[in-house]
């Protein structure tokens, strides 16, 4: 068996701040477990946000079913967003939080195996 991803952490400039955002956006439930960490509880991969950024993640794909909606709601809650592009993958849009902090928007296209 190869080694597979065991952790993610996501640097933000304020956790709170992150916290209050991603579950907005997400559904995310974030748990503080240290002081500058919290960490992502109801998700398959396991991982989390320190403090320390902004960061630009914009190769993490958070994989949605309407990314239109999606790409809505980022702007609704103060982060900005990028044209959609569409590839033979789906659709992507390059976001950031309201803090800076660089992700993507994924929707795959159909039959698209993930």
């Amino acid at each position: 068996m190869p080694v597979e991803l065991g952790y993610v952490s996501i640097p933000v400039l304020d956790l709170p701040r992150a916290k209050a955002f991603f579950e907005a956006l997400f559904g995310w439930k974030l748990d503080q477990v240290g002081p500058g960490s919290a960490h992502v509880s109801n998700t398959k991969l396991p991982f989390g946000f320190t403090t320390g950024g902004p960061v630009d993640y914009s190769t993490l794909y958070f994989q949605v079913t309407d990314i239109k909606a999606m790409a809505a709601k980022v702007g609704a809650l103060g982060g900005n967003v990028g044209n959609l592009e569409e590839n033979p993958s789906g659709v992507l849009a390059i976001c950031k939080d309201d803090q800076g902090t660089g992700f993507s928007l994924w929707q795959p296209a159909p039959g698209f195996a993930t």
